[in-house]
């Protein structure tokens, strides 16, 4: 099966340096393989943020022997490759207190080794078709310049109740919902988001209700019919062609992974007749993949962390990081900086605004109203 690149790819207007001949590597943090409702209401007992990316390789440039970087962190002889495991353990928190991955981090800045990741909020990716299929009604136009801010106040008030709303999803077989089912799923959100309303939160809140009510017109939900009943995402693969579609020109190494593999065993995507380069290899002699496993097991960890702290919260444990935990997220930020400096597609997220204010802030200290540290 062939698929055409400009289809399938982040091909955002504002994108740049995404057409340079990289070389990426990938690896994985918290791929669920799949997200379904169940009795129990999802069938998986976390949620975190799943992340695919690694390290990026400029044209031309290498990799340096990594045999000095095992020396520096003291990785036994007999350990076939390095892992996040060898470097750091625990969730975000206790990650970024270790001296080892201070001289990871270090290393890669050292060899100019930037880094690249989709970061995903499954929860949110799941539920955001019901705002989407609102607003892609003509009569709803006036709704998409802020369509972000609307998914984010109703993902706010999901996660207030989260079983409560997985509940709701289940009994309409969401993400199929019926035409005959269009006004009571609706009216079943609605009572929802008026029972956890939250006090003075914002005026997109507001917004929200008045579209939830106004949307009780509409025949059809565009994006949520002819679905797989209780199937919130079937695969993560499309993500993996979202990466290759977006870096036509670059060579795309990923961690062997017997699902994924699978699913694009017989997938070709094509830019302009030519088919662009991916591969699976094995990380035990991938030298890039074992550092994509390290850089992914720290990102994961952090946007996860991001995830479930609230902002006053994740205020006060700012202010209170050690000197090490301090020196680690600065070495983070830095090789964000970097790989954005050679572009910013390199740097993809799937998530709330909130979230994005809340990395934002971790990153400088700073809020959009101005500086706290």
């Amino acid at each position: 099966m062939n698929l055409d690149a400009k289809k399938i790819g982040h091909n955002h207007p504002e994108n740049y340096g995404h057409d340079k001949p990289f070389t990426l590597f990938y690896d994985e943090s918290n791929n669920p393989r799949k997200l379904l409702l169940n009795g129990s209401g999802l069938n998986i007992k976390k949620h975190d943020n799943y992340v695919l990316g690694g390290i990026v390789l400029e044209p031309e440039q290498n990799i340096p022997d990594i045999s000095t970087l095992r020396k520096l962190l003291k990785v036994q002889q007999n350990a076939e490759e390095i892992k996040f495991s060898h470097v750091a353990k625990g969730d975000f928190e206790a990650a970024i207190n270790s001296k080892k991955l201070e001289i990871v981090l270090s290393w890669l800045l050292k060899n100019k080794i930037g880094i690249h990741y989709t970061n995903l909020n499954i929860l949110n990716w799941a539920t955001l078709d019901i705002i989407e299929s609102i607003v892609a009604e003509d009569s709803f136009i006036q709704y998409q310049p802020f369509h972000r801010e609307l998914k984010n106040e109703l993902f706010s008030i999901i996660t207030s109740d989260l079983s409560g709303f997985l509940e709701i999803l289940k009994s309409y077989d969401y993400p199929n919902i019926e035409d005959n089912n269009v006004k009571p799923f609706l009216r079943s959100i609605i009572n929802f988001v008026k029972v956890h309303y939250p006090l003075k939160r914002n005026q997109f809140t507001e917004e929200l209700k008045f579209l939830l009510i106004k949307a009780l017109e509409i025949p059809r939900l565009i994006f949520l019919t002819n679905e797989k009943p209780h199937t919130l995402i079937e695969s993560f693969h499309h993500f993996f062609l979202n990466r290759i579609a977006t870096f036509k020109n670059a060579t795309h190494i990923f961690d062997e992974e017997k699902k994924i593999q699978a699913d694009l065993q017989d997938v070709r995507v094509i830019d302009n007749q030519k088919e662009i380069s991916y591969s699976f290899r094995n990380s035990k002699s991938t030298p890039g993949i074992q550092l994509s496993d390290i850089t992914m097991g720290l990102v994961g960890r952090y946007f996860s962390f991001i995830e479930k702290t609230p902002f006053s919260t994740l205020i006060h444990k700012r202010k209170n990081l050690n000197k090490l935990q301090i020196k680690n997220l600065e070495l983070l930020r830095s090789l964000i900086y970097l790989s954005d400096h050679s572009s910013n597609a390199l740097l993809f997220q799937i998530t709330t605004l909130e979230s994005e204010a809340k990395h934002y802030f971790l990153m400088t200290g700073k809020l959009a109203n101005g500086d706290i540290t």
